[in-house]
């Protein structure tokens, strides 16, 4: 079987990382041997921006295209391509996907968020709606990351519920794990200036549901409660905390601005965090959440979206606005060092729940149920 996969949606956002981890776990199982549904080999075509390839494919037919993702051109290449490269099945990780193609096609969707809130302009909003319904119509199967996706995807787009098939995210266990060094903790130092004690919040460019002043305002509330002099690590993008007001805006919190961090990077932070506090109204997975926990650090979060199922009882969970909740929790792990101890310990259990490699045997079956509805 041969699967074309749409990498062109490779970059720094939390879809670009699906795409990487997902391809990374799929290759090695092309050769088949019990890895693959009845152990059947396929192969797996690239496609990818020639301008900003996924790093690291090995032993992988790797096609360039430079068409822009959005674009009719796009769909005219991607019909061409299937006929020409025998594509039995295709794969678009996000929710735009080509139209007209001569095989099935298998798409990811990740959120329902412009259904939900207005983070676009009106007509923006109405196109990138249209765009979904489209997907969730034409694909011949659908990939949810979460429970709490499927069920949005069955009453928002009224998709029928044996379409889709539920298939969880995970984390780069290369970047994200508990095992600490003190050379870690020295580059953090020279880098980034950064000491513990210090507690990380993030940033990000799409901030609008991300609520990350109400999780600067219960990190505020916590520093004066507790007495503890710690610093807060505004990890990502400016964007969301410049939305926020800004380091103007929260200087009694002594924040410390990274911006953009490579995955190593923000896993480090996240090792030494003495806490993490992140509270959007809104996940579709909870991908930095998941990252902190498989660090070891302390998770205060939402009951926003998927974010119940994924982290379980291994974060303490708070309604969104709930600032005065999530501060009394972080001032008991910053004074209370066998409370913290306990939430490391679970941060890290349900942490391992989660796989790439699982990840990519589900949807190797999807591949092979869509090929079968040709």
């Amino acid at each position: 079987m041969r699967i074309g996969f749409d990498a062109r949606w490779y970059n720094d956002s939390g879809v670009g990382t699906y795409v990487a981890e997902l391809l990374k776990s799929l290759v090695p199982l092309q050769g088949g041997g019990g890895a693959t549904p009845g152990g059947q080999p396929f192969e797996l075509v690239v496609y990818e921006d020639p301008a900003n390839p996924v790093p690291g494919l090995v032993n992988v037919e790797r096609s360039p295209l430079a068409e822009p993702k959005y674009s009719w051109r796009s769909q005219t290449a991607f019909k061409r391509r299937c006929a020409l490269d025998r594509l039995d099945v295709f794969h678009s990780p996000f929710y735009p996907i080509p139209l007209r193609m001569a095989c099935p096609v298998v798409v990811t969707i990740h959120d329902l968020i412009p259904f939900l809130f207005p983070i676009n302009t009106r007509w923006k909003q109405l196109l990138v709606k249209s765009g979904y319904r489209v997907a969730a119509r034409r694909a011949n199967k659908i990939i949810a990351v979460s429970q709490h996706t499927a069920d949005d995807i069955t009453k928002i787009l009224r998709t029928r519920r044996e379409k889709i098939q539920v298939i969880h995210n995970a984390v780069s266990p290369e970047a994200f794990h508990p095992n600490r060094s003190a050379a870690e903790l020295d580059s953090l130092a020279d880098r980034y200036g950064v000491h513990p004690p210090y507690v990380v919040v993030g940033s990000t460019r799409n901030w609008r549901t991300k609520n990350l002043g109400s999780a600067l305002r219960a990190v505020g509330l916590a520093r004066g409660q507790s007495g503890v002099d710690f610093q807060t690590v505004v990890c990502g993008s400016p964007e969301g905390f410049e939305a926020a007001g800004g380091a103007d805006a929260w200087k009694q919190l002594n924040p410390v601005q990274t911006g953009l961090l490579s995955a190593a990077d923000l896993g480090r932070f996240f090792r030494y965090a003495h806490l993490a506090v992140m509270a959007p109204l809104y996940e579709g997975f909870g991908l930095a959440v998941l990252e902190a926990m498989a660090c070891g650090c302390a998770v205060i979060t939402s009951n926003g979206g998927s974010l119940p199922e994924i982290v379980g009882e291994a974060a303490q969970k708070f309604d969104p606005f709930d600032v005065s909740g999530m501060a009394r929790a972080a001032v008991d792990l910053l004074s209370k060092p066998a409370e913290l101890k306990v939430w490391h310990e679970r941060a890290i259990r349900r942490a391992a729940d989660f796989s790439w490699t699982k990840a990519a045997r589900q949807t190797l079956e999807v591949y092979y149920q869509a090929s079968r509805t040709r």
